[in-house]
């Protein structure tokens, strides 16, 4: 286990800057997953730390130590690409094998360390198979055995299920944070699937454009979005505009409602334009009885499509307030169709203000 801090780094590519002081710190034995589009320069800083790439400036310390001036097989680091990476003419247990022989151990330590790992990663019975009877699930694990046979001081993940089906993925994430979370050992993992991020990591940086949006829990990136562009890169919002009416009160004139913003550092003046961030599953629909008037709170709302997500139906909605999102359960939305006039209720206590 180690720490592992980034201090300032800057890298570009001709007139393109892939990074822009970036600074991080990831804590001994910690899951740290780096989030973002393609192109916003995460994989750049998996590739500096690894030492695969070297920044125009800054610094990369590991226990406190600058590693920059070392080479890449002198950092102890483990990394496992989006590609398998696995030598086609070696078993499983050979490929897992190799750091360990490039080492010079014996053949005894050797064999017993990919036993070990190769069970570990659920694959004790596939050590003598070839990569090319492997599925892409399996090699992807001897890949990740491979990567910790040398007993890494840091793990560094580029990617590493993007190539796979959507249910191996689901299994496989689960796999890779319970070995992590056994053997402990520091590991950055880069991803652009926010739902991959999110279940598995202690915390999660979002980067745009070479730097970081916001660090924090998986539930802090959720629930409380800094910025605009993390607000709508993770997960599913309803973007709504507003007018502060009241500074002291946190009160938002939002179409024909007032909504009271919970955010006790909402700091807008009055008169300024703010945009509120609501997720769809923090919106309520109330049917109408046949020329049924609105409680209030409510704006009226016409269905406009309904899309079937399994435990619950996200239906679109045109409102005074712009078009909305919300999530209802499937069995509610039985009751639905095109064109249904519905009471809309937001839930105050989970807008989100963010200056225009």
């Amino acid at each position: 286990m180690a720490t592992v801090e980034l201090r300032g780094l800057r890298r570009t590519f001709g007139s393109v800057v892939a990074l822009d002081d970036l600074s991080l710190e990831v804590r001994s034995g910690e899951f740290v997953s780096l989030l973002g589009p393609s192109g916003c320069g995460k994989t750049t800083a998996l590739r500096i730390i690894a030492g695969f790439e070297w920044p125009d400036s800054g610094e990369v310390l590991v226990e406190g130590e600058d590693v920059l001036s070392k080479p890449a097989n002198k950092r102890n680091m483990g990394m496992v690409f989006q590609a398998y990476s696995l030598f086609p003419n070696m078993t499983a247990q050979q490929n897992v094998e190799f750091g360990l022989r490039v080492r010079k151990e014996s053949h005894e330590k050797r064999v017993q360390r990919a036993r070990e790992l190769l069970e570990l990663v659920g694959l004790g019975s596939a050590m003598g198979r070839y990569p090319r009877q492997l599925s892409g699930g399996q090699q992807q694990r001897v890949a990740l055995a491979r990567s910790l046979a040398i007993q890494p001081r840091v793990l560094l993940l580029d990617e590493p299920l993007s190539a796979l089906d959507a249910k191996v993925r689901v299994q496989l994430r689960a796999e890779v944070r319970r070995i992590q979370l056994e053997l402990g050992i520091t590991t950055l993992y880069v991803t652009h699937d926010q739902e991959e991020a999110l279940s598995i990591s202690d915390r999660v940086a979002v980067m745009s454009h070479g730097r970081i949006e916001q660090l924090g829990t998986p539930a802090q990136i959720y629930s409380g979005p800094r910025t605009a562009f993390v607000a709508n890169f993770v997960g599913t919002m309803n973007k709504l505009e507003g007018t502060v009416v009241s500074l002291e009160d946190r009160v938002v004139r939002c179409g024909p409602l007032l909504v009271s913003i919970p955010d006790p550092t909402f700091n807008h003046p009055v008169g300024e334009t703010v945009e509120l961030f609501v997720r769809p599953e923090d919106i309520s629909l109330e049917l109408l009885a046949n020329g049924g008037k609105l409680a209030s709170g409510l704006v009226e709302g016409r269905v406009t499509s309904l899309t079937f997500l399994g435990p619950v139906t996200r239906v679109g909605l045109a409102t005074d307030l712009g078009p909305i999102m919300a999530d209802v359960s499937s069995a509610v939305a039985l009751n639905l169709a095109a064109d249904t006039v519905v009471g809309v209720k937001l839930d105050s206590s989970s807008l989100r203000s963010i200056a225009r």
